[in-house]
């Protein structure tokens, strides 16, 4: 046989595989004339190609399923991440926080709010159950009033399993949108026998014994819940006549997510006089984990071993096990400024929020507690906003488009919020300057270039008539080519010793306050109200009594216009102008100004936080950071 005659097994496109068994039949001496174009055999061919694309498709799919990083069908992705004991999260049902005030109409000692006690919300027209999680006493000597109760989202669902080791019995909820931390399990001996022992679920199997009561969970393959029990080895086993009780929670996801308007039950502990107020609108209800997010965190959990020493394990465990949290930014207190030793601190961005409540950072602690070294506290901060603040101006050939200079504008500040969206927004995220520059230009084919200024700003709320100094912290060096080189520091207006004034900076590193006069001129009403590191990016306003209530802005030219956000900041766009010239004309005709992006509204009322420390000469110090 001619050493050309085998058949070539690489190509796998349909009409390759054919022309492949062409030329091995051609090789042969019975088909060395065949039209085979011609000829029934075609047909055949075609058959047998289409056979062997099919084939080939099926078996590339079957080694891509047995891998985790190629697998795309669910079922073998989680398959694959239980090998590396990674469960995925579950839906989590939101939860919201109230306050109730209740009127006896009889002298009682106390009210008790009851377990499950349903309270509902309307969110676009459709109706939520949110529940009491446990009871709540209210005393008479706290007036029969509530400090804070916790609602969360969800349809109370109680279910029972009868134990028969007889046969190879599975213990599936019946729906998959369970939120798997509101799980309670219960094993009842017999139906006679209603003694009931609570099993707990084991997430370490180290610490699981023989006699352990506990249960396991696990993902099955049409995407439900279902418990495990031990074998007498690993956890108690249950028995033969055990009868199961399980009681969880069905939960809507991120959708509740905002609620803050619920409708309380016609009465409350047996009272029918109350009031109830919000005390937090509804948060951190997440949908279940997607494949890709296992893909991704499965490896992670497996690296660092269920445990949180290094700073990363302390990332991984938070955006594995809370669904709800989509960024997190952890350093250690040796990298804090000032350092400050057997502390690692966390900032946390939850999804479609700014800000993490009290009640979700203990929770998130004593996770970590769990899991964490003894002797290190892990701390939680709020995040804080750097504002980026671009002048920028596009050039458009004029013939090279149908479109006006208002619509090129327009098509340009789409490319700002997109730029924002798609590369900032979160912890690691740095502003770069040339792939900006890129995106702007590539907003529409007229523009052929661009110029753009940027400056850095914050924003704090001052303390009204209460004499203050404030630390404001760009992290980022601020533009100053030589001593005296005045004008890095600009600001909104506030009202200081009867004026309306702004804040500026000499170009030797001191703050000054003034205001303009009749003609435009600047007048000095303190020639040293703080001081400017250019290098650090520190500005500190030291001991003013400014009068005024409402946000004030700080702004700096940065040194470099690659800015990085620092620990637990974020960085956003605010305020962007545009402007669209004529490149033949060289004539504006078009502006744009304050650019509608998340950072035009996104802020923190008081960027305070206790990490750093500047102390005050008269007053209290707002770290604005």
């Amino acid at each position: 046989m001619p050493a050309n005659s085998a058949i070539r097994v690489t190509d796998l496109n349909f009409n390759q595989i054919k022309n492949n068994l062409k030329t091995f039949l051609r090789a042969k001496p019975e088909f060395t004339d065949y039209d085979f174009e011609g000829s029934a055999l075609s047909n055949l061919l075609d058959l047998l190609a289409y056979n062997t694309y099919q084939q080939s498709i099926y078996v590339n799919m079957v080694g891509n399923e047995m891998f985790l990083d190629s697998a795309q069908i669910r079922n073998n992705v989680v398959a694959r991440a239980k090998m590396l004991g990674y469960t995925p999260t579950s839906a989590r049902g939101s939860q919201a926080t109230i306050k109730v005030a209740i009127t006896p109409s009889t002298n009682v000692t106390s009210v008790t709010v009851a377990s499950n006690t349903l309270f509902t919300s309307q969110i676009d027209g459709i109706q939520y159950k949110f529940t009491t999680d446990r009871p709540y006493v209210l005393l008479q000597s706290q007036s029969y009033t509530s400090n804070t109760i916790v609602i969360k989202e969800g349809e109370p669902v109680n279910q029972k399993f009868t134990v028969d080791t007889s046969t190879a019995q599975r213990f599936v909820l019946d729906n998959p949108n369970v939120d798997t931390t509101s799980i309670k399990v219960r094993v009842q001996t017999s139906g006679a026998n209603t003694a009931k022992v609570t099993r707990t679920e084991a997430t370490n199997i180290v610490d699981v014994q023989a006699n352990s009561q506990v249960y396991f969970v696990q993902e099955n393959e049409d995407g439900k819940y279902e418990l495990l029990f031990g074998d007498g080895i690993l956890g108690k086993a249950v028995d033969d006549g055990n009868i199961i009780i399980v009681d969880y929670r069905v939960v809507n996801g991120s959708v509740t997510n905002g609620a803050n308007n619920f409708v309380a039950p016609a009465s409350i502990g047996g009272q029918s006089t109350f009031t109830v107020t919000v005390a937090n609108s509804a948060s951190i209800g997440a949908n279940a984990e997607s494949t890709s997010s296992i893909k991704f965190n499965a490896p992670k959990s497996f690296q660092r071993q269920n445990r949180a020493v290094i700073k990363n394990d302390y990332a991984r465990t938070i955006l594995a096990e809370a669904p709800d949290i989509e960024a997190v930014s952890v350093w250690g207190g040796e990298d804090n400024d000032p350092p400050i030793y057997g502390k690692v601190y966390i900032a946390a961005k939850p999804s479609g929020g700014n800000l993490l409540s009290d009640q979700r950072k203990a929770e998130l602690v004593t996770l970590l507690q769990s899991k964490n070294v003894v002797t290190i506290s892990p701390t939680f901060v709020d995040a804080t906003y750097l504002y980026i603040v671009p002048s920028i101006t596009v050039k458009y050939n004029v013939a090279a488009t149908t479109l006006v200079a208002g619509q090129i504008s327009d098509k340009v500040a789409t490319a700002v919020v997109n730029f924002e969206t798609a590369s900032l927004t979160l912890f690691d995220k740095k502003f770069r300057e040339s792939q900006f520059i890129a995106d702007m230009v590539a907003a529409d084919p007229s523009i052929v270039g661009t110029n753009i200024t940027y400056r850095m700003m914050k924003r704090f709320t001052p303390n009204q008539n209460v004499t203050t100094s404030y630390s404001i912290a760009f992290n980022n060096g601020i533009h100053n080519p030589h001593p005296g080189h005045s004008g890095a520091v600009a600001s909104t207006s506030f009202s200081f010793q009867g004026q309306t004034c702004f804040l500026d900076d000499d170009g030797y590193g001191t703050l000054r306050i003034y205001y303009l006069d009749s003609q435009n001129n600047r007048t000095y009403l303190n020639t040293s109200a703080g001081t400017v590191n250019y290098s650090s990016g520190l500005c500190i306003i030291q001991s003013v009594l400014i009068t005024s209530s409402s946000t004030i802005e700080v702004s700096v030219k940065p040194d470099v216009n690659d800015i990085n956000p620092t620990r637990n900041m974020l960085l956003l766009i605010s305020k962007a102008s545009i402007d669209v010239v004529n490149d033949s004309t060289g004539v504006i005709e078009s502006s744009v100004s304050n650019v509608t992006t998340a950072g035009t509204t996104e802020t923190i009322t008081s960027e305070t936080s206790s990490i750093l420390s500047t102390g005050s000469t008269g007053g209290v110090t707002n770290l604005v950071y």
